[in-house]
């Protein structure tokens, strides 16, 4: 799994994707690891089939795999490490309205974990509030001097997702959520030679 290297999503696969109850699974599996179907119904309050129709869909994308142990309900499922991207620019019109609507439900995501975290911070150790936060900066760049940022971040990233592997889970570790956006707020200004 590499941010510089990352998987493209299909236009059936972004449709997918584009489903509260289906995004909500795939988070709760990479917070929480491997669940069953019923245990995941348990923690996002729907049924066990409910849950088990939509791993199957996530699985036939490849944005989810069973675990290693157990069988029929007592399955455990795993997300997929790896990183998504998408190809908006090579997306068609009909590709467009699940677009729209994995960006709102990743945004309500996002604001729902930064909230969480402002009400209960307060519960956490010491260590762990001196070293979370949220930051932003608004810098004048040009498109090759943003991607070369873009690559560098995710290079850096890279390391760390790198230490987050199931496999190399150390004890005293938390999952955390790294979100970022490398967005241009206006089209550039061109001056006339």
């Amino acid at each position: 799994m590499s941010f510089n290297s990352p998987r493209v999503l299909t236009p059936q696969d972004l449709r997918a994707m584009s489903h509260p109850l289906r995004l909500r699974i795939m988070a709760l599996l990479q917070e929480e690891g491997p669940l069953t179907a019923t245990e995941a119904a348990a923690r996002l309050e729907t049924t066990p089939a409910n849950c088990s129709f939509h791993l199957r869909l996530l699985a036939r994308h490849g944005f989810v795999e069973e675990a290693e142990g157990g069988v029929g309900r007592q399955r455990p499922w795993q997300a997929v490490e790896e990183v998504r991207k998408i190809a908006s620019e090579s997306l068609d019109e009909e590709a467009m309205p699940a677009l729209r609507a994995l960006d709102e439900l990743e945004l309500e995501y996002f604001i729902q974990k930064i909230t969480t975290w402002r009400q209960t911070r307060d519960t956490f150790p010491s260590e762990w509030r001196q070293v979370s936060g949220r930051g932003g900066v608004v810098s004048h760049l040009t498109a090759p001097e943003l991607g070369e940022l873009k690559k560098r971040l995710f290079a850096l990233l890279d390391e760390y997702v790198e230490l987050g592997r199931p496999s190399k889970r150390r004890e005293g570790t938390a999952p955390v959520m790294v979100d970022f956006a490398l967005i241009p707020l206006r089209k550039p200004e061109v001056h006339d030679a």
